[in-house]
């Protein structure tokens, strides 16, 4: 059994390959009401098996740190790249691990769903996604987001948002 899992993951690194546009970011943002955002997000540099993957990170504080909540997004794109008329989509899942320490104290979570995306070249590059599926965090409900990225300069992009952990963002991000 061993031999047959170490066997699969030397073919998948194998057929490995750099995603096409990889797109690693870092920004700075606003969470409304009243907190700061940092976020980064990479996508791996293998796409094992044709699967592109990546995660991103979102850190969000109070003036006062008490609200700090943070999540990590891993996600896989099953059909990378896909050819929509004049757009490219994505579709895939995602599996996100949260934290939070807030006035109900800390709290760890899990949430499993499908994740899609859709970039458009006019007028101005824009990429729509959204992702949703079932999640526990003190109890389950669904974890769902949806944004918009703009690329208005090469290396920049603005990214508006919400989701069920932290409502209502916009974050500035730098791109390489």
């Amino acid at each position: 059994m061993k031999r047959a899992l170490w066997l699969l993951l030397l073919l998948a690194v194998a057929q490995a390959a750099p995603p096409p546009f990889p797109e690693n970011a870092l920004g700075l943002g606003y969470r409304h009401p009243g907190a700061g955002v940092v976020s980064a997000g990479v996508v791996l540099p293998f796409a094992p098996l044709g699967l592109e993957s990546g995660a991103s990170l979102y850190l969000v504080a109070d003036p006062r740190f008490e609200d700090l909540r943070g999540y990590l997004n891993l996600g896989v794109l099953v059909f990378p790249g896909l050819a929509v008329g004049p757009a490219f989509g994505e579709v895939g899942g995602f599996v996100r691990l949260d934290g939070v320490k807030d006035k109900a104290g800390p709290g760890l979570g899990l949430a499993l769903g499908l994740a899609g995306g859709l970039e458009l070249d006019a007028p101005l590059p824009l990429a729509l996604y959204a992702q949703a599926g079932p999640g526990y965090l003190r109890g389950f409900r669904l974890a769902w987001g949806v944004g918009v990225r703009a690329y208005p300069a090469e290396a920049l992009a603005l990214e508006l948002g919400a989701d069920d952990r932290l409502g209502l963002y916009a974050t500035l991000l730098y791109l390489w």
